[in-house]
């Protein structure tokens, strides 16, 4: 009877939620993408297609280019600039 109070207690006491989930992708999913993407880039090279080392460097350089606005909240800014390049 008592672990079943004591557990009560700590359902109780306990907040869920996912903050710490959204926290741990913000801290690390960048890291693991670019590891991933290494680890690729590596064993295509390893495979003599250096061709696709290329191409998946360059996704890679694009790809947190556009993680990082998106990250930041600069999407606007960028838009408002790229808007001004083109308004006469």
């Amino acid at each position: 009877m008592r672990a079943l109070a004591n557990a009560h207690l700590l359902a109780t006491q306990t907040s869920f939620g996912t903050t710490g989930l959204s926290a741990w992708i913000q801290n690390n999913v960048i890291t693991i993408i670019l590891l991933l993407i290494a680890a690729t880039a590596l064993w295509a090279g390893k495979n003599g297609n250096i061709s696709k080392v290329v191409t998946i460097g360059a996704c890679a350089v694009i790809g947190v280019a556009v993680l990082a606005l998106a990250t930041t909240g600069a999407a606007t800014e960028i838009g408002t600039w790229l808007v001004g390049l083109f308004r006469a």
